[in-house]
C-alpha cells in the first residue's frame, strides 16, 4: 500500500442503510448501545438516518431523523451526525418548488444536532441536485454529495462532472458508489484518480460488497487520494451489503490510517 499522508474519515451509515431490513425501526436500547460504540471506536460521523418526506407507508423513525426526534435520542455530543436525503424525493417542477420542498424539512444547522447533509443523486442527473446542495449550504450544512452508479463512465465524463461540481462552490465532499457492486479496483483507482485531480475539496467512497471487494476497493481508493469511506457495523445493507465498519477500522488502525479504536466494536 502506498504511504498515507492525510488520516482517513470514516462515516459509519448502519442505522441508515440496514434500516432497509427493517423499515428504519430500530429498538432504543440498540441504538444507545451503537452510538456508545460509535464514540468509544472514535468513528468520525454516524449518518444517523434518511431525512425523507413523509410517507403514506409505516416507516420508522429513521427514514425521517427529523430534528425533534434526533433531540430525544440522546446523543453522545462527540458523535458528529449527518442525515441523508435522495435528490429525487425533493426535486420538484420548478427551482421554487424545490426550494420549498427542501426547506420545509431542514432548518438552519445552528437550530439542529446534524451538521453533514449527503445528497444522493444519480450520476446521469448530477446537475438537478445542485440547487439543493446550494441551499442546504446557505443553511449552514456540510455537503456531501453522492454520485450513485458512477461505473463505466468516460474519463471525460468524470472530468466534466468535477468541473461543473467545483463552479457551484458548495459542496465538501465528493463521493462516487459503486451502486451495483461491479466494481473492481483497476475503475476505483481510475475514478479516484480523476476525481482527486479535477476536484479542490475531499473525495469520498461508498462501496459495496457483492463481489467481496468492499475492503480491496476501498483500500485502492484510499491510496489513490480517497479520505472519506463508508461504512456499516457488520456490512448490514442493502443485497450483499457494505463494508465492515470494524473491518475497516481494523485494517485502518494496523496502517495508522486512523486514530480509531476497534476493541470497541469486535466485542
Amino acid at each position: 500500500m502506498k504511504k498515507i499522508n492525510q488520516k482517513i474519515k470514516i462515516l459509519d451509515c448502519t442505522l441508515r442503510d440496514g434500516g432497509y431490513y427493517n423499515k428504519w425501526d430500530f429498538d432504543n436500547h440498540l441504538v444507545k448501545n451503537y452510538l456508545e460504540g460509535i464514540r468509544n471506536s472514535n468513528i468520525d460521523f454516524v449518518e444517523i438516518g434518511f431525512r425523507s418526506p413523509p410517507k403514506n407507508t409505516f416507516m420508522g423513525p429513521y427514514i425521517y431523523s427529523t430534528d425533534e426526534f434526533l433531540e430525544k435520542l440522546k446523543i453522545p455530543e462527540d458523535v458528529s451526525i449527518a442525515v441523508m436525503i435522495n435528490a429525487n424525493e425533493y426535486i420538484g417542477e420548478s427551482d421554487k418548488e424545490t426550494l420549498r420542498n427542501i426547506t420545509s424539512q431542514f432548518k438552519e444547522s445552528k437550530y439542529s444536532l446534524v451538521e453533514m447533509v449527503r445528497i444522493a443523486i444519480n450520476y446521469d442527473k448530477y446537475s438537478e441536485a445542485l440547487i439543493l446542495a446550494e441551499t442546504l449550504k446557505r443553511l449552514g450544512y456540510k455537503i456531501g454529495f453522492n454520485l450513485m452508479q458512477s461505473h463505466q463512465k468516460s474519463n471525460f465524463s468524470y472530468i466534466q462532472t468535477c468541473k461543473s461540481i467545483e463552479q457551484s462552490g458548495t459542496i465538501d465532499i465528493l463521493y462516487f458508489a459503486d451502486s451495483l457492486g461491479g466494481m473492481e479496483p483497476k475503475e476505483v483507482k481510475n475514478i479516484s484518480s480523476i476525481l482527486k485531480s479535477n476536484f479542490s475539496n475531499s473525495i469520498g467512497f461508498h462501496p459495496h460488497d457483492n463481489k467481496s471487494m468492499a475492503l480491496i476497493n476501498t483500500l485502492t481508493a484510499i491510496e489513490n487520494g480517497v479520505l472519506w469511506c463508508d461504512t456499516t457495523i457488520l456490512g448490514m445493507g442493502r443485497g450483499a451489503g457494505n463494508l465492515g465498519t470494524e473491518t475497516l477500522l481494523l485494517e485502518a488502525e494496523n496502517r495508522k490510517i486512523h486514530n480509531g479504536k476497534s476493541k470497541y466494536l469486535n466485542n
